[in-house]
C-alpha cells in the first residue's frame, strides 16, 4: 500500500514539473511586439515617416467643385457653399470668387478645431476668406469629413484626425475644375489645428507656393495627448487608432515658403510648439519668417487682426503675385 502511495505521488510530482514547463514554453514574451501591436509609448513617434510617405506616393482623383448655393455677393466677391469628393466621402465647404475677370491666385483655408454638434460651415475661416477675397484671391475652406454636413469616416472623424490632411489633398486636385483659379499660384493658411492640417500638407504636396502658419498645434502626437490631457483641455485626445498617423516632423520634404505667428500669451496652444518649429525649419534650411506677439491669445483678440492680417496678405503677395 505504501508502495502503491509513493508511486502516485511521484508521479503527481512529475505531472506538476510536466505542467509548469509547458506554461513557460508558452508563456507571451513580454520583451517582444507583434506585427499589429506596436508599443504606445513609441507608437506615436516612429511612424511619421511612413505616414507622410504614403500620402505623397499615393494618388488624389480630381473631382468637380460643385457649387450648393450662392451665400453671398457683395461686388468685390461671391461666396458660394461647396461640395467635392475625398476618398469616396462627399465634404462641403466654403469657396469666395472674386467679381472681375481674369485668373486668381487660390488660398486653401484650414480652420481649427471645433466640436462637429455646433460648427457650421465656414467656422474658423470665414473672416480671413473675406479679407482674402477682398485683396483678390479665390479662396477655398474644406469643412473636412465629419464636421457641418460633409460624410464622416468609419474612424469617427474627431480630434486631431490626419485623414482632415487627405481631405486637402483632394481638394488641392480638384482646383483644376475651377475656371477662374491659377493652378500654379496655390497658397495655403491654416489655424491652430489647421496649421497642423497645413504642415502635413505641406509635407505631402509640392503643389503649395507658400504657407501661412497662425498658432498651430504640435505635429508630435506625444506633445498634443500631454498638452491636452491636463485637465483644461480644450481639444479631444486623439483616438488610439489615429495617434501614430499624424505624430510626423517631416520638414525636410517641405518646399513652400513659410509665415509663422504665435502670441505669447497663448493658453490653447503651447508658444513653444511655434519657437521649435520656427527653429527646426531654419536648421533644414528652409524658407521662414517667424513673429512673436506679446499679449496676444490664441485668436490675436486684442491685436484685432490689423497687423497679422497685413503681414499675412504681404506674404501671399510676394509669393503668389
Amino acid at each position: 500500500m505504501k508502495k502503491h502511495a509513493k508511486t502516485l505521488l511521484l508521479l503527481c510530482v512529475i505531472g506538476i514539473i510536466v505542467v509548469a514547463v509547458f506554461l513557460q514554453c508558452t508563456k507571451p514574451n513580454n520583451n517582444s511586439t507583434s506585427p499589429n501591436t506596436a508599443p504606445t509609448n513609441i507608437q506615436g513617434e516612429n511612424n511619421s515617416s511612413s505616414f507622410i510617405e504614403s500620402l505623397r506616393s499615393r494618388d488624389y482623383e480630381p473631382s468637380q467643385i460643385t457649387i450648393e448655393s450662392t451665400l453671398s455677393n457683395n461686388g468685390a466677391y461671391t461666396g458660394y457653399l461647396i461640395s467635392y469628393i475625398s476618398d469616396g466621402l462627399k465634404i462641403y465647404g466654403r469657396m469666395n470668387v472674386p467679381t472681375r475677370n481674369g485668373l486668381f491666385p487660390v488660398i486653401i483655408l484650414n480652420h481649427g478645431y471645433f466640436n462637429q454638434s455646433s460648427f457650421t460651415s465656414g467656422d474658423g475661416t470665414q473672416t480671413m476668406a473675406d479679407i482674402l477675397a477682398r485683396n483678390g484671391y479665390l479662396t477655398l475652406a474644406s469643412d473636412y469629413r465629419g464636421f457641418g454636413k460633409s460624410e464622416i469616416d468609419t474612424q469617427g472623424s474627431r480630434g486631431h484626425n490626419p485623414n482632415y490632411a487627405i481631405d486637402i489633398l483632394n481638394l488641392i486636385a480638384s482646383v483644376t475644375s475651377l475656371d477662374k483659379a491659377d493652378l500654379n499660384r496655390i497658397g495655403m493658411w491654416g489655424h491652430s489645428m489647421g496649421g497642423e492640417v497645413a504642415i502635413r500638407t505641406a509635407e505631402a504636396t509640392d503643389k503649395i507656393k507658400a504657407v501661412v502658419l497662425w498658432a498651430p498645434t504640435s505635429t508630435k502626437a506625444s506633445e498634443n495627448a500631454a498638452f491636452y490631457g491636463r485637465g483644461r483641455r480644450t481639444s479631444p485626445l486623439p483616438s488610439q487608432g489615429t495617434e501614430s498617423a499624424y505624430s510626423n516632423n517631416d520638414i525636410g520634404y517641405i518646399t513652400a515658403p513659410i509665415s509663422l505667428h504665435q502670441g505669447l500669451s497663448d493658453t490653447e496652444v503651447d508658444p513653444e510648439w511655434s519657437k521649435d518649429l520656427d527653429e527646426a525649419l531654419q536648421k533644414e534650411g528652409k524658407s521662414v519668417e517667424y513673429f512673436e506677439y506679446p499679449g496676444q491669445d490664441h485668436n490675436f483678440r486684442n491685436l484685432g487682426w490689423e497687423v497679422i492680417s497685413k503681414r499675412t496678405i504681404e506674404f501671399f503677395d510676394k509669393y503668389l503675385k
